[in-house]
């Protein structure tokens, strides 16, 4: 699994963090962790792991599915980032 860490207003997150997952299962196996870690299934079908910290972000997985969540577009095209 590839690391990228990234920044994005709080308002984006809750689109990012739904767009980014498919389902989402308990991160019990990383054990006590700073910030909001979000486990589960991508889009790709590919496993990722999502930290949330004041400061930062850091996903661990596939880049390529981090990029599509990214690029401005929301990919269901339903709220006002849809094009």
């Amino acid at each position: 699994m590839d690391v990228v860490e990234f920044s994005r207003p709080a308002e984006e997150m809750s689109c990012i963090i739904g767009n980014l997952f498919t389902s989402v299962e308990p991160p019990c196996d990383f054990g006590c962790t700073p910030g909001l870690v979000i486990c589960g299934m991508t889009h790709s079908g590919k496993h990722g792991m999502l930290t949330v910290l004041s400061d930062r972000c850091t996903f661990c997985g596939d880049p390529k599915d981090l990029e599509a969540v990214l690029d401005g577009h929301c990919p269901e095209r339903r709220c006002r980032n849809g094009r």
